[in-house]
């Protein structure tokens, strides 16, 4: 399948490259190395996002390089990463129904929507895959490249912490430093240039913990008040699930973000042997096991409850 991938890189000219609305780390560096891949052969190519990436990753060369998803450009071949869902990435069957869909995912939930499905739920991150696909094609993997696989990499193993992360993945790492990445450099550009106002915003949402199911399920939430309130927007949110989680006995935490009245992003992580992938199935979502998302549309209250009652089984 990875031969097949990089025969097409090889011989086909012109692409588009997309990925999932809100995109994280992975989703943005396996898409960014890509694209940048495909630049760099001389090939046309475009960069489409239903969503702007966030603002913490606007260090990165390919940036500005992104459009909102248009399902408008004529290319031969699509290439949807990190996207357990096709929609999830903007794309129209109508647009792609004439077109070679090619999609490369670590998501167990991905139903294989492509005309190519390369699913491998064991990579650490979609980053991993791409590498596989550029070396054992002989593809360049230039520093820059690089960079955007280390950042895919760093960031859905959570700094290499999380359960995902294997030996390979440690050796992946390894090699994209030889090529010239400096973990120093992404690590500080990633976790440590935030603006004042999220720490305003994260004040306010450190105030609504709640402990429920004898202190195994820990729950945040974010209002559009409190939005206005600090001047913030959602990208003000990216990290703010993992306070839920890192609390003493909890074994999931949630955090809910009013998007649009009773409209809820839900963020959720867990530790240990908790599918919470199996629950954000529920709710619009999917993702892995330890780490999903998904949609409640709900009054607070409600959708507060029925969050709760899905994890009732945490008892």
């Amino acid at each position: 399948m990875k031969h097949e991938i990089g025969k097409i890189i090889k011989e086909k000219n012109s692409f588009l490259v997309v990925t999932h609305k809100n995109p994280d780390g992975d989703a943005i560096g396996s898409s960014f190395a890509l694209y940048n891949v495909l630049k760099e052969l001389g090939k046309t190519v475009y960069l489409e996002i239903p969503t702007k990436p966030a603002y913490i990753y606007d260090f990165l060369d390919d940036y500005n390089a992104v459009e909102i998803t248009t399902n408008s450009k004529d290319v031969e071949v699509v290439i949807a990463l990190d996207s357990a869902e096709m929609h999830r990435c903007g794309l129209d069957k109508e647009y792609v129904k004439d077109k070679l869909l090619i999609n490369i995912d670590h998501h167990k939930t991905n139903p294989g929507f492509g005309n190519i499905n390369l699913i491998e739920p064991e990579a650490a991150a979609v980053g991993c895959i791409v590498y596989d696909i550029l070396k054992s094609n002989g593809l360049p993997i230039t520093k820059k490249t690089a960079e955007y696989l280390y950042l895919s990499i760093l960031t859905d193993t959570g700094s290499f912490r999380y359960s995902s992360t294997s030996p390979k993945t440690f050796k992946v790492a390894a090699e994209l430093l030889e090529k010239g990445v400096e973990p120093w450099y992404i690590a500080s550009n990633v976790y440590e240039r935030e603006k004042p106002e999220t720490y305003k915003l994260l004040s306010l949402t450190l105030d609504t913990l709640e402990l429920h199911l004898s202190g195994k399920l820990a729950l945040l939430y974010t209002t559009q008040d409190m939005f206005k309130r600090t001047n913030t927007t959602a990208d003000n949110t990216e990290s703010f699930v993992n306070f839920a989680r890192s609390i003493r006995g909890v074994e999931v935490g949630v955090f809910l973000r009013e998007d649009e009245p009773n409209v809820f992003k839900i963020s959720i992580r867990s530790r240990g042997s908790v599918d919470v992938s199996e629950v954000a199935a529920r709710f619009e979502g999917g993702g892995h096991k330890n780490a999903a998302g998904g949609t409640l549309r709900a009054p607070f209250k409600e959708a507060k409850q029925k969050i709760i009652d899905a994890f009732s089984f945490l008892k």
